[in-house]
């Protein structure tokens, strides 16, 4: 091995293989495993960065439909939805739409008594998961129960797409 050569890839931001600099799709490289101080097994895979957007509607919340929106400012892959509220209440159903046709074949519930979305007993199903530059997304609110929870934000969790 040439005095030069690098073996050691546990540190994937140090070592630039070829082909590194030419992420067309806003993807980086690192490792796919192997990711700790001991474990050197892992391979060079290329990664998406992942961001959020999150919408919200503060105050006590109530059923509404188009609670908040945004333009999407670029195309994006959602891979998670989710929701959480500041203070707890009676059951929470969430929608999401994307230019007024909803992209959840199961919606985003929160449990009376919960915060999060993540601990529904029925887990959200995304069933369009491509969001292309400028469409518009917003979501609706049911309330079931007369308890209301206060500020409710969803998440859109993804990555840009080219």
């Amino acid at each position: 091995m040439a005095a030069n050569e690098h073996r050691n890839l546990l540190d994937g931001n140090r070592h630039y293989p070829l082909g590194y600099e030419g992420a067309d799709n806003d993807s980086y490289l690192g490792k796919g495993a192997g990711t700790t101080y001991n474990d050197r097994t892992g391979q060079m895979v290329w990664s998406n960065i992942i961001q959020a957007f999150v919408l919200e509607k503060e105050g006590t919340l109530s059923t509404e439909v188009g609670a908040d929106y945004i333009r999407m400012p670029y195309g994006f892959r959602l891979t998670e939805v989710r929701a959480s509220v500041k203070t707890t209440g009676e059951i929470l159903i969430i929608n999401i739409y994307k230019n007024g046709t909803s992209i959840l074949s199961t919606v985003i519930t929160i449990d009376a008594g919960e915060k999060t979305s993540t601990t529904a007993a029925i887990p959200v199903v995304i069933s369009d998961y491509v969001i292309a530059d400028d469409d518009e997304i917003t979501f609706d609110i049911v309330l079931e129960g007369e308890t209301a929870p206060t500020d409710a934000k969803v998440y859109l969790v993804g990555y840009r797409t080219t």
